[in-house]
């Protein structure tokens, strides 16, 4: 008796057809449009369905949704649209996409301080940097990222640095490296009554850092993502810092040499990295500073972040962040104690600065939307990357609180004390990943203020 010859993936797709021809469809083709420079690898990497797979009727808008959403979180887009036709049993999509300007030479003009709100207080211009910066993004169409930056004013900074995410054909394996001089004028040595303390010398510089560093990514699945970094630091300061804090680096010295050995895991399953409003986030990171090749100090911490949001009705959301970092070996020294304040900070406490052993930090957030994402026409613009715009409002009932255990320095007021913030905010979200938030906040001291900063109210890693 003679039998048809059928290859494996014939044989199982009929099976799968035949099993679940009722509810499923077979991924019949992926149409991509709109990528002129994107490779065609790339965009199908972020896709949560390929083409031979089956798929539940029924699940179809989720994963269009979970598509495109990953897409936007590339940073190589600014619209992504999807949509889907049915023949029988098979499903076709047609991917249509903008892509973004990826080529971004322009002047530097910015603030040194730790936020926006700490500078329009202060109004130190001479702590303005200016400079040169070249970021081409997705370069060579294959999500590649190359920096080049020049800076002189306050800080004198000179970067380079290059990132493949994508360098096996599976597309799981990324490398890179990064080369950061940096040379300073005026340079902050300490903390009293929880603001930091600067010394300005014009003639020379009071810290002299080099920093070189190679790293490498693994991205196994859309979500989860690790992180491996080696890098080399030699750090140099006059002897006027130390004798102005003899705690600025361990063991009242004037330079040192260093590895650091650092690895991450993030899980991050959030619908946005711009501004998230739903799913969630885990974060964990393990750095150590020294390993007595080149000094005998030494500096070991983890960091975690849990991040989570959902959506409580049609228009209102809710979103909270918990940040955990402690030192498991601590060099006490100022230049390893950075607590909150710098990266994260208390809304309504961003003029306060804390260095610390191990810290806590919460940030609620209670958010209404006012305006739905809308489209926005600037006929004004030629080109399509930058007239076709979008942008959303929404108004943020906010609660932030923290806590930092320090043994270092006890004369601030906000060390070993919980702290606690509340106040409300408009959030404009728009394209290029840019956020601006305008906020009202009260602190555990009864200060209230108005501040303004770039960026998701969120914690950052």
């Amino acid at each position: 008796m003679l039998f048809p010859k059928f290859s494996v993936t014939s044989l199982f797709l009929f099976i799968s057809v035949f099993l679940y021809a009722q509810d499923s469809l077979w991924v019949n083709n992926i149409n991509i449009q709109g990528n002129s420079i994107t490779k065609e690898k790339i965009i199908l990497r972020e896709l949560v369905f390929q083409k031979g797979d089956i798929v539940a009727s029924d699940k179809i808008n989720m994963l269009i949704q979970k598509s495109r959403e990953n897409l936007l979180n590339t940073s190589l887009f600014n619209f992504v649209t999807i949509n889907y036709t049915i023949l029988g049993n098979t499903i076709s999509f047609t991917i249509d996409l903008q892509e973004r300007w990826y080529i971004w030479p322009y002047p530097i003009l910015e603030h040194a301080d730790r936020n926006l709100s700490s500078f329009i207080r202060n109004q130190e211009w001479s702590r303005v940097d200016y400079g040169l910066f070249l970021l081409i993004n997705n370069f060579r169409g294959r999500k590649e990222l190359l920096k080049l930056k020049g800076i002189f004013g306050y800080n004198n900074r000179f970067v380079i640095s290059y990132y493949n995410p994508y360098l096996n054909k599976s597309q799981k394996l990324g490398a890179g490296f990064d080369l950061d001089y940096l040379r300073n004028h005026e340079l902050h040595f300490n903390v009293v009554n929880d603001k930091l303390e600067y010394l300005k010398i014009s003639e020379r510089y009071l810290r002299e850092t080099i920093k070189t560093s190679v790293f490498f990514t693994y991205r196994p699945q859309i979500y989860t993502f690790h992180f491996l970094n080696l890098k080399y630091t030699r750090l140099s300061v006059n002897d006027t810092i130390n004798k102005l804090n003899e705690q600025y680096l361990p063991g009242n010295q004037n330079q040192m040499d260093f590895f650091t050995l650092g690895y991450s895991f993030d899980l991050n399953k959030r619908n946005s990295k711009v501004y998230p409003l739903t799913g969630y986030r885990f974060y964990i990171m393990a750095l150590k500073d020294g390993f007595g090749i080149l000094t005998n100090e030494s500096n070991s911490s983890i960091e975690s972040i849990l991040d989570i949001g959902f959506r409580l009705n049609k228009k209102f959301y809710w979103q909270s962040g918990l940040l955990a970092y402690t030192k498991i070996e601590n060099a006490n020294s100022f230049y390893f104690s950075e607590a909150i304040g710098y990266k994260n900070y208390i809304r309504g406490m961003e003029y306060y600065v804390s260095h610390g052993d191990s810290y806590l930090l919460l940030k609620s957030n209670f958010k209404y939307e006012i305006i739905p994402q809308k489209e926005l026409e600037l006929k004004f613009i030629p080109t399509e990357k930058f007239s076709k715009a979008h942008y959303a409002i929404y108004m943020n009932i906010f609660f932030d609180a923290g806590y930092v255990n320090s043994s270092y320095n006890l004369n601030n007021n906000i060390l070993n004390e919980f702290l606690y913030s509340g106040g409300v905010g408009i959030d404009l979200v728009t394209y290029y990943d840019k956020v601006l938030r305008i906020e009202y906040s009260l602190n555990k001291f009864g200060e209230h203020g108005i501040f303004l900063h770039l960026g998701a109210p969120i914690i950052e890693n």
